[in-house]
């Protein structure tokens, strides 16, 4: 189901608003050969421009296309904006590229004009990238849903206002990598475990500790009993862990995983 969201005017009191001058932007399909990139300003191409560049190369389409930002100085094109863009559309021998033609006819104007590009936006977060996969029907993000659903987590991101429910979590880069390495059904079996001991939220950490102590430390471990050594340690389990891991410098997920250990070996024992 789609959910749309109506563009609407917002009220900022607290602020003057622009006065808007200048000549309106217009668009031009241009070679993307005949444009320029000033190095007065402009950055020059480092390695991680060029994994950029062979990205926008093999996954080149249309409807991902951002236009170049250019001014047009005396019939030579100086791009403002999205020199990676240019360069990937001449690298597949495109013709044309739709380009924004903006007014700043000095260099001091193109050189704010290129901090404004580069400084007016918010990065997507890789939350908000997994729900844009997750809608489009991309098989990574499905399995991390459907695994999530299955076990009883919920992936969100985390504000200084917003409750915690138990199953909550944020560790979305582990949970992908977990099931990459695991695969679905044992995946669901550690986040299930950690949902079902109440966690709220569960940390990555926690995700890194059971995974281990699942798949690698007591293959075939009763989950359950598991279950019970987690719920018992609690909150307070994870904090002496993390201060243990603090003071010996090691990683969270193994101070805590060795708790758990003791215990479930203690439990195994009593039974």
């Amino acid at each position: 189901m789609t959910t749309l969201r109506r563009i609407e005017a917002l009220s900022f009191p607290d602020a003057a608003p622009a006065i808007v001058a200048g000549k309106r932007p217009e668009l031009r399909w241009l070679a993307p050969t005949d444009l320029y990139v000033d190095a007065t300003y402009q950055r020059d191409l480092s390695r991680k421009s060029l994994t950029l560049i062979k990205a926008i190369y093999k996954g080149f389409a249309w409807n991902r296309v951002k236009p170049p930002i250019v001014v047009d100085e005396d019939g030579r094109y100086h791009v403002i904006d999205g020199q990676h863009t240019a360069i990937a559309a001449a690298s597949l021998g495109l013709p044309e590229l739709p380009c924004v033609i903006v007014e700043a006819v000095a260099l001091d104007e193109r050189a704010r004009a290129f901090v404004g590009h580069n400084s007016d936006r918010i990065a997507v977060s890789g939350f908000a990238i997994y729900k844009a996969l997750r809608a489009a029907g991309d098989p990574d993000a499905l399995d991390v849903e459907r695994v999530c659903a299955r076990a009883g987590v919920r992936i969100r991101e985390f504000t200084q206002s917003c409750v915690l429910s138990v199953g909550d979590t944020k560790a979305l880069g582990l949970i992908r990598a977990l099931i990459k390495r695991r695969g679905v059904v044992k995946a669901r079996k550690v986040l299930e475990c950690l949902a079902k001991a109440g966690l709220a939220p569960i940390p990555g950490s926690a995700i890194t500790a059971a995974e281990n102590i699942i798949c690698v430390e007591r293959v075939g471990v009763d989950l359950d009993v598991l279950t019970v050594v987690i719920r018992t340690d609690g909150e307070a389990g994870i904090a002496k862990a993390r201060g243990k891991a603090s003071a010996d410098r090691s990683p969270v997920w193994r101070a805590l995983m060795a708790r758990w250990l003791r215990r479930l070996d203690q439990e195994m024992v009593a039974k």
